[in-house]
């Protein structure tokens, strides 16, 4: 039987935890209007990161949350046979997340985002140059559209294009 928490299991949970934390540091020193959104996206990152490392346990709870917000077998690198991710695998993961992180703070949300997706469904995903062109477009231009215009929220234009 496996013990109620197995702390490799928890590697990426934690380290998503850490810079969820750090972001929500860093929103902080912003002026309180500016600080909104990076605060929000924080907050949900912190609270994501929780409920991945609860999930990750072998208590009821944990359990419990597998079951609504987990797909046991959808998980990749149970399709190639490992029952756990090996640790390349969690480093590429930290990996993934902290090049779009340091995207976003050099060339800003609209210029990271559409390249981070890209990017990680062609060579992470395997997937066609068309299946990412398309979701780089549609995901960058709905980001666009909701804060841009709806919210009238402008984001943050990187370092290198006069960012703060």
């Amino acid at each position: 039987m496996r013990p109620a928490i197995h702390w490799p299991d928890f590697g990426a949970a934690l380290a998503v935890l850490a810079i969820g934390i750090g972001f929500l540091a860093w929103a902080s020193s912003y002026p309180p209007k500016a600080a909104e959104v990076p605060a929000l996206v924080a907050w949900l990152t912190i609270v994501l990161a929780l409920v991945d490392a609860a999930a990750r346990t072998e208590t009821a709870l944990g359990r419990a949350l597998r079951r609504v917000v987990s797909a046991e077998q959808v998980i990749e690198w149970k399709t190639e046979g490992d029952g756990e991710a090996g640790s390349r695998r969690v480093a590429a993961s930290i990996f993934w997340v902290l090049a779009y992180l340091a995207g976003v703070a050099l060339a800003g949300f609209l210029l990271a985002t559409p390249a981070y997706i890209f990017m990680y469904m062609k060579l992470h995903g395997g997937r066609t140059v068309l299946a990412g062109a398309l979701a780089a477009i549609g995901t960058t231009a709905g980001v666009w559209l909701i804060f841009e215009l709806a919210f009238r929220y402008a984001l943050y234009p990187g370092l290198l294009f006069g960012g703060y």
